[in-house]
């Protein structure tokens, strides 16, 4: 295995807008949504889906594009104020405002006027700092109803004082479903954008992005609050798009390491098959083939290898990252596995109890057993006012269960 080159493949990691591939229809409709708020007609967007489909890297591609990175001429070029904040499981109502109007204060200081015209503009910076201290200090003393109307004070000034070098104020609140009911969030965004509106303040986009549960957690907050948004489900990857993938890479180690790495046909598609379209899988997979090749040429061997290496491969990897607890640690008997191996061949979708029974030849006994223990432990989700029948909990914990299952058949 080398290790004297650069692997341009990143496991477990956002990917830079330059490696972004595919969300066309969602990257359309956000820049329809920034074109909106630019013009005075604030829209907002909401993107969720399971963990690794690429919602943060999304979101940090919709940064880029609201500050004037575009990636082709289908885009058009904004020049928005973009506050990217990522949020945290410990996180109240008021730190998210605090948050925001931290960002805020670091962005605006940027991009300050001249300073002979900027003393009175910048005043209002000042005192949120001052209701920072006191937000910080051990009493915090700062109501939240307070510290919003200062946040939304701040936005109104800011966008007052920046003028025309703005097209608005870009708002990305990533991670928004870790905080839970504590932060409020389906308040915070409802009473926020309100006030907005109420200062004549409409060229603020707000955009959020977090698994799937962030749809019920932000309706637990305030009922209404998802109608303001433009909502995105990231689905996996098209086959020519995880081709893309990886093209993309493989010119980026071209260009670090000075040497064209090529990849066969063969190749390229199993990685595309094993990800099912997952871009953390393929990263993963393409990361360990790349790290196997030795001639600069990627083959179906080096896949092979790099995805089942017992020490590193990507099946291993992925194992420990995401699925080790679900698969192994929380199951001692290889029979209950046998019901999740057969389950994945559905991938996410609903499976019937007896469909399961002829798939994994179990006693009716060793069955029931099983099916109690998977849901007890929400290793499996039981389909709602429906007596026996069960689904896997994500499309890609089905994914490496495939993995895991093709892995083992191939073994001597």
């Amino acid at each position: 295995m080398r290790s004297d080159r650069f692997n341009p493949f990143r496991p477990g990691s956002i990917v830079t807008p330059w490696m972004f591939v595919g969300r066309v229809e969602e990257i359309i409709s956000i820049n329809r949504a920034l074109y909106q708020t630019k013009n005075g007609n604030p829209a907002h967007f909401l993107i969720h889906g399971e963990r690794g489909i690429g919602k943060s890297s999304l979101m940090v591609y919709v940064d880029a594009i609201g500050s004037q990175f575009t990636d082709g001429d289908a885009l058009a070029r904004y020049n928005f104020l973009s506050l990217n904040i990522e949020l945290e499981p410990d996180n109240t109502y008021a730190d998210v405002i605090y948050k925001i109007g931290n960002e805020l204060a670091r962005q605006v200081s940027a991009k300050r006027p001249a300073a002979s015209t900027a003393k009175a503009a910048w005043d209002f910076l000042k005192q949120w700092e001052v209701m920072g201290v006191k937000f910080n200090g051990s009493e915090r003393q700062v109501k939240p109803g307070d510290l919003l109307d200062e946040l939304a004070f701040a936005v109104e000034k800011s966008l007052s004082a920046l003028g025309s070098t703005v097209d608005g104020i870009l708002i990305l609140l990533d991670e928004a479903d870790k905080p839970g009911a504590k932060a409020n969030l389906g308040q915070f965004v409802k009473i926020f954008t309100e006030r907005l509106a109420k200062r004549g303040c409409h060229n603020v986009c707000i955009g959020l992005a977090g698994v799937s549960g962030v749809i019920r957690e932000l309706k637990k907050s305030h009922e209404s609050s998802t109608r303001i948004f433009d909502i995105f489900t990231l689905q996996p990857l098209l086959p020519e798009e995880r081709i893309s993938v990886i093209d993309r890479g493989l010119r980026v180690a071209e260009e670090k390491n000075g040497i064209k790495t090529d990849i066969k046909k063969e190749a390229a598609e199993r990685i595309a098959e094993l990800s099912e379209g997952y871009p953390n899988f393929i990263q993963q997979f393409a990361y360990c083939a790349f790290n196997e090749d030795q001639d600069d040429c990627i083959d179906l061997d080096d896949v092979l290898k790099g995805a089942n290496n017992p020490q590193g491969g990507a099946i291993e990897q992925l194992g420990l990252k995401y699925f080790e607890e679900l698969y192994f640690d929380q199951i001692g008997s290889d029979e209950y596995r046998r019901v999740l191996r057969a389950m994945s061949e559905s991938l996410d979708g609903f499976v019937t109890k007896a469909h399961l029974k002829k798939e994994t030849a179990l006693k009716d006994t060793t069955l029931n057993n099983a099916l109690r223990a998977l849901s007890k432990r929400r290793i499996i989700l039981p389909k709602p006012g429906t007596k026996g029948v069960y689904r896997l909990p994500t499309k890609s914990f089905a994914v490496w269960i495939k993995a895991v299952t093709a892995q083992a058949g191939a073994a001597p």
